[in-house]
């Protein structure tokens, strides 16, 4: 929002309140539950590793002459999974995130609020029910709440749906039957999609999903948590004892907004390493710089970190939400689309 809507505009002026109201909330939220917050950097010399997310740089100049490469974090996950291995056990920040070459859009700006929290011994269930009771006490524990004229129960327990269970509620299908590249390729072409020669098989799978599933989410009337992604489309979880064809992910929905991204948390080092060189050449293929790997993160998982679950969550979308505005610009002052 520019400032002269501020000036103008009760509801605008309003959402700036409430903004500060819910922060506080969720600082309360925390410290009432045993969390530290942590302030981690936000300039860092090796950004997060995932392809699909471009990063800022920018020049370290020291007055001696010297200059270093330095990147905007697109989150502070690594500097927050140091600290627990370090040994503080329940962590939380919540502070700017940046991620550029995105779309100037209603739900997205490239400088953003993200809340992290990461915690040992609790598994990314439990992290669906911390969830909701943030959710709960941030809303002022409203039972339901009114988006876009269309009201959302946040009545607990939320929605939990399988990634296997959506593909067969809305695409009609049973995804382990399709996650191998030419039974996700046949899948495409049969439902009438183009499937192009360089297409991955996560680019085949979306094509269907964002179509398809994610649509429909906005149809639901309670919160969504869509979990066990296929284990190509891990990130930094760690694969399912149970069943090694998924792994432990989930992203929380709601009013078809994508809030929170989570993780039972990958540990293994080893493991973590080829993560991130499968990481770097997809960033090349992507036409993106080779991003250098952060080793000092790889030695605190090594030092011994413990078993985890950690999210991330949208909080200009929570706020969007919370205030019923549609366009990010209505919760964020100075949102970039209007500065530019």
């Amino acid at each position: 929002m520019r400032w002269q809507e501020i000036k103008n505009q009760e509801k605008i002026k309003n959402n700036l309140i409430k903004r500060s109201d819910f922060l506080s909330k969720i600082r309360g939220f925390f410290a009432n539950n045993g969390f530290i917050e942590i302030d981690s950097p936000l300039l860092v010399a090796k950004p997060n590793m995932e392809s699909n997310l471009d990063v800022f740089e920018t020049t370290l100049r020291k007055n001696n002459g010297e200059t270093k490469t330095l990147f905007l974090i697109t989150s502070p996950e690594f500097a927050l999974k140091k600290i627990l291995a370090a040994g503080l056990p329940k962590i939380y920040q919540m502070s700017k995130s940046f991620r550029n070459n995105e779309p100037w859009n209603e739900n997205h700006n490239p400088e953003f609020t993200l809340l992290e929290w990461y915690e040992t011994n609790v598994s990314y269930f439990d992290l669906m029910d911390q969830v909701e009771k943030l959710v709960d006490h941030v809303s002022g524990h409203q039972s339901s709440i009114i988006f876009q004229g269309k009201e959302i129960n946040l009545a607990r327990p939320w929605i939990r749906l399988s990634m296997q269970e959506a593909w067969a509620k809305y695409a009609g299908v049973d995804l382990n039957d399709y996650l191998t590249y030419d039974t996700m390729r046949a899948l495409v072409l049969k439902k009438g999609y183009t499937a192009n020669a360089d297409d991955s098989w996560e680019d085949l799978f979306f094509k269907i999903f964002l179509t398809e599933i994610e649509l429909r989410f906005a149809d639901e009337t309670q919160p969504i948590f869509l979990y066990d992604f296929p284990v190509s489309m891990a990130a930094m979880s760690r694969v399912k004892k149970e069943d090694p064809r998924y792994a432990e992910r989930f992203e929380l929905y709601i009013g078809g907004l994508e809030i929170a991204n989570a993780y039972g948390e990958l540990i293994d080092s080893v493991e973590q390493a080829k993560r991130f060189a499968a990481d770097q050449i997809e960033q090349v293929k992507r036409g993106l710089a080779k991003r250098e790997i952060d080793e000092d993160f790889l030695q605190a998982l090594q030092s011994g970190l413990p078993e985890c679950a950690g999210i991330a969550l949208g909080v200009d979308r929570l706020i969007m939400l919370l205030t019923d505005s549609k366009d990010i610009a209505e919760v964020v002052p100075f949102c970039v689309k209007e500065m530019f």
